[in-house]
């Protein structure tokens, strides 16, 4: 796996609005969002509860003034999973819908994580790579819908 794949938090703070720890992701993810964002240890708030996305010091970024959505955050906005290659759900579903239940899109993702193209530490919120949430997507489309009576 790439370098992507790790985050470093010794300088993790809490988010100033529900204390929750997240790792620290620096300020590149933040500035699609919010163009004059200073450099520095900006985190993600991982907190699904908590409308702070982003967090340094007492400034932050909510889900109000994303302009996608970020994570399990703000959702009526378009849902990335892949920050660095723009793959939403809805293209995860069409791909495994289009090829008998196998994605491509996650072989297209893994291989180019394995040849060090992405910049899962820049591009996603969490900082971390987004194999695991492709991976969790991909599961959850799998899993039974559940009857209402």
């Amino acid at each position: 796996m790439s370098s992507c794949c790790s985050t470093a938090d010794a300088h993790a703070k809490p988010c100033p609005r529900c204390g929750h720890v997240g790792p620290v992701v620096g300020a590149a993810p933040v500035r699609p969002h919010l163009a004059e964002a200073v450099d520095g240890d900006w985190q993600h708030c991982a907190n699904d509860q908590c409308q702070v996305i982003f967090h340094l010091g007492e400034h932050t970024v909510d889900t109000d003034s994303v302009v996608t959505q970020v994570g399990l955050k703000a959702t009526d906005k378009t849902t990335p999973v892949c920050f660095c290659f723009a793959h939403t759900v809805d293209a995860l579903a069409a791909d495994l819908a289009e090829h008998d239940g196998v994605s491509e899109i996650k072989a297209e993702i893994k291989a180019a994580v394995a040849d060090s193209q992405c910049a899962c530490e820049h591009l996603n919120p969490s900082g971390q790579c987004c194999l695991a949430d492709v991976h969790r997507t991909l599961k959850g489309f799998a899993q039974p819908v559940p009857v209402q009576r």
